[in-house]
């Protein structure tokens, strides 16, 4: 039995993914399957991907489900005890698997585990965050509570952080741990789902830890920004994300507050911006049409956007 099984979502992403497969082949002294679920890219490549990594188990899905249906679709085809979600514009260092599920083997108290990330000018990512919530619903709220609890450069210098999320780009969990949380959570369609993986953790006491011993290189958007379209798609869809977030955590008794404050930080922004931006206008007009369904009919979740 494998060691690590890794589940990559794929869509359109062939010269990244082509580049993390190769850097997957160079791990050693450890025994990996591969799962790559397609989210339906319709360009002809899986066919000739198929062929040349033919050691990878190759899931088509139907159409576009999004990252968290897809990564459960993965999921279910892993028997491993450890399971890492990982984009496809992500490159391991040569090598490093091996030690690090040796590590977390022995250290059992991490459970909902990232590694440090790089972008290709060896900048960080700062690839975790705080908790979507009352008090961080505002950049500058956002900037004082990181103060509070430790800046991005704090996290990173730290041999172990414990971020309150990491991101959905690189995440180790035991398959244990996983189906207890009953995987990723389905509503959401694209981003906030890491986040929500890591506040359902936090509720059951499971650690979400930083191990910065390790890292590896992540190129970003490798789906999400290939033209306006798709970028006008996915930036409207992380406004979706935060609302469903917010009423999924939010206490009861200051969950519309939340969405109505919410809501009012983001049209001003895009406000703002749209002056200067023909691209935060459309945002703007395509989250109107959804904050109006959420004040008036309370309605949050909505029908999934597909490119």
């Amino acid at each position: 039995m494998e060691d690590l099984s890794i589940v990559i979502v794929n869509y359109k992403t062939w010269e990244n993914l082509s580049l993390c497969l190769e850097s997957i082949l160079k791990q050693s002294e450890i025994e990996i399957k591969v799962i790559v679920v397609d989210n339906n890219s319709k360009d002809n490549q899986i066919s000739f991907f198929k062929q040349k990594y033919d050691w990878v188990h190759w899931i088509e899905n139907s159409q576009n489900f999004g990252f968290a249906k897809a990564c459960n679709i993965g999921a279910s085809f892993i028997k491993s005890k450890w399971s890492l979600f990982l984009n496809p514009d992500t490159i391991l260092e040569s090598n490093s698997m091996s030690s690090l599920i040796k590590y977390c083997d022995i250290n059992s108290e991490h459970r909902i585990i990232g590694i440090k990330q790089f972008d290709q000018n060896k900048n960080h990512t700062n690839s975790f965050g705080i908790f979507l919530n009352f008090w961080s619903l505002s950049g500058i709220m956002r900037y004082l509570i990181r103060i509070i609890k430790g800046s991005y450069r704090s996290m990173n210098l730290k041999e172990i952080a414990h971020p309150d999320w990491i991101s959905g780009s690189f995440v180790l969990i035991r398959k244990k741990d996983f189906n207890f949380l009953n995987g990723w959570d389905e509503n959401y369609w694209m981003y906030y789902e890491d986040m929500d993986l890591c506040k359902r953790a936090e509720k059951f006491n499971l650690k979400v830890s930083l191990l910065n011993n390790w890292s590896c290189t992540h190129f970003h958007g490798g789906s999400s920004r290939k033209n306006n379209k798709i970028k006008i798609i996915t930036k409207s869809e992380v406004i979706v994300s935060s609302h469903i977030f917010l009423e999924k955590h939010s206490k009861t008794s200051i969950k519309y507050l939340n969405h109505l404050l919410l809501i009012t930080l983001q049209s001003i922004e895009l406000l703002i911006m749209g002056g200067f931006s023909s691209f935060k206008r459309k945002i703007l007009i395509n989250s109107i049409n959804y904050w109006i369904k959420g004040i008036f009919k309370n309605i949050w979740e909505t029908k999934r956007s597909q490119f």
